[in-house]
């Protein structure tokens, strides 16, 4: 799942400057009936799908990509 976010926020300016514009926020996917992607429904979910995005940001941070203004 990673690597296709990766490849996805890669092609794609758009998305990738969304990506970046969250900074160094913590990002939680609130799928409310997902416990493994999402934080599930009382907040107890692994958050996957959040942890995988914020890797995917620091690689294409490292990668030399960054903020953009808006």
């Amino acid at each position: 799942m990673e690597e296709v976010l990766y490849l996805k926020f890669k092609q794609h300016q758009e998305l990738r400057n969304l990506l970046m514009n969250t900074g160094i926020a913590q990002i939680i996917y609130t799928g409310a009936n997902d416990g493994y992607w999402g934080e599930g429904l009382l907040g107890q979910g692994t958050n996957e799908l959040g942890k995988a995005l914020v890797r995917v940001r620091e690689r294409l941070r490292a990668e030399g990509y960054s903020q953009t203004i808006s």
